[in-house]
């Protein structure tokens, strides 16, 4: 049991683990007491079932309400053209595109706004995917096009990350790999350090490692293929 059981007492929790169906149980029990290795072979319907779970526990706050209409006057407020991307994926429900020269670049702020009434994750979502659009382009590009050709369907970008940029380039069954790029606070005012950075080699990590084969033969300037340990 972790400190976000507090509120929660043990009893009721491992009742109500007992008395699950087996397969629930088993992930349950996983979350409960952290298995080494436990979260990194989830696959989107383990997480559902989680999520479900947790949330009739009283562990977590069932999701907010907004429709994609709702997401497109709110991203318009600040200025972004936003539309419903092809393959979103089931656990990114609130993720909208805003692409640009033939990338299918996209946004998310997990309704922070309608929850919470602060804009913060709003603003650090388009300034990341400026960034991204300034110095880091044609990489993106080309990896997005290495991924299309994975023929898996539909394929974006998201961009994320939190004092780093990071692209993450998936698809309707989750995300294929995260492009780990540079710190958002590195200077990139000029042609020359924007230059700079694009010419920088970054790493690029496949998620999960049934996704690693994916990889294997990607030759990108400027791209290092990062492996699972």
């Amino acid at each position: 049991m972790t400190s976000s059981t507090d509120a929660v007492s043990a009893k009721k929790i491992i009742e109500y683990v007992k008395g699950l169906p087996a397969r629930d149980r088993q992930l349950m029990e996983g979350v409960f007491s952290r298995t080494e290795g436990f979260f990194d072979n989830l696959g989107l319907d383990d997480i559902g079932l989680i999520s479900t779970h947790l949330r009739l526990l009283g562990l977590t706050k069932p999701p907010v309400e907004q429709t994609d209409e709702q997401r497109i006057e709110m991203w318009g407020h600040y200025g972004l053209t936003v539309s419903v991307p092809a393959g979103r994926a089931r656990f990114s429900g609130s993720m909208m595109l805003a692409p640009h020269d033939g990338v299918p670049y996209c946004v998310n702020e997990d309704t922070h706004y309608a929850r919470t009434g602060s804009d913060d994750r709003i603003r650090h979502a388009i300034g990341h995917r400026q960034m991204m659009i300034d110095c880091y382009h044609a990489k993106i590009k080309a990896l997005y096009n290495y991924c299309l050709a994975l023929e898996r369907g539909p394929v974006w970008v998201l961009t994320g990350g939190g004092s780093r940029v990071q692209a993450f380039f998936g698809y309707e069954q989750g995300y294929f790999a995260n492009l780990c790029l540079d710190l958002q606070d590195v200077p990139r005012h000029t042609e020359e350090q924007r230059a700079e950075l694009a010419g920088r080699t970054h790493s690029l990590t496949p998620n999960f490692e049934h996704h690693e084969p994916l990889f294997e033969r990607l030759d990108i300037p400027g791209v290092k293929v990062s492996l699972h340990d």
